[in-house]
């Protein structure tokens, strides 16, 4: 799994990550984004199912990439703590 930590969300509900970001991650195992202190994980199924916005983008150095948008739902739990139930 690979961690990937965001400064700001786009409209204040959106993360974006590029599509080199997803492929890696689907090869780790999935991505955990951090923001704000809050936390939210993505399974190597959801991250199948995320598509780009369809315009590439020129990157500073070289290459290119499609932006992914998705919505921002922080976990409620940390999967990481046990719970005394």
């Amino acid at each position: 799994m690979i961690t990937k930590r965001v400064k700001k969300l786009w409209q204040g509900k959106y993360v974006s990550i590029r599509d080199y970001e997803r492929d890696k991650a689907i090869v780790k195992g999935g991505m955990r984004l951090e923001h704000g202190g809050e936390v939210m994980e993505l399974t190597t199924d959801q991250l199948k199912q995320l598509r780009g916005d369809g315009n590439m983008h020129q990157s500073k150095f070289s290459g290119q990439y499609e932006l992914i948008n998705i919505t921002w739902q922080p976990l409620t739990h940390d999967p990481n703590q046990g719970s005394f139930i």
